[in-house]
């Protein structure tokens, strides 16, 4: 056998464990990141939630969705805006479009949230064309029923908390 012989069988031999690792661990970054997707895609679909967004522990945001009408309290006041049909589900599935866009997902452990049983996962969403990267997050799924209800930022220093229970629409 050459000297050039061995040194190819010897760089095949690296690159064999190498290719393999990265053809199973690529399929199971995207499986380890389904229920994360699969939550925000329940999201984007319920007919009902309130989103209150804090920053530092201030509120930042408190939001109520109904279908495709958004409204939006400043003060005391609500602001009612209606999306196109659909409108809000894609708005959702745009910060996150499905499980391979996502990055460094692990489960976080079994945690009690309000009294209701959840999983909790660590995941890096996407960045958002406008919004920027938006760095590692964690949130909090219903084992009951798949969605977030909790989603919060280290480096944004915000938490999102979703309730669906409810949800009506707010007095004018």
């Amino acid at each position: 056998m050459t000297a050039r012989a061995k040194l190819q069988r010897r760089a095949l031999r690296g690159l064999l464990p190498t290719a393999i690792a990265a053809a199973v661990a690529g399929p199971a970054l995207a499986d380890d990141c389904r229920p994360v997707a699969d939550a925000f895609d329940l999201l984007g679909k319920a007919s009902a939630y309130r989103q209150v967004t804090s920053l530092d522990g201030k509120l930042l945001l408190d939001s109520i969705a109904i279908g495709d009408d958004l409204y939006v309290r400043d003060g005391e006041s609500w602001t009612k805006t209606s999306l196109k049909k659909g409108q809000r589900a894609a708005m959702t599935k745009r910060m996150v479009p499905d499980a391979a866009s996502l990055k460094d997902c692990a489960v976080a452990g079994d945690e009690t949230l309000d009294g209701a049983a959840m999983h909790v996962y660590d995941y890096t969403p996407p960045a958002v064309q406008g919004v920027g990267d938006p760095g590692p997050q964690r949130v909090w799924i219903g084992a009951d029923d798949g969605l977030p209800h909790l989603v919060t930022s280290a480096r944004a220093k915000t938490d999102a908390r979703l309730i669906f229970d409810g949800v009506t629409a707010p007095a004018p």
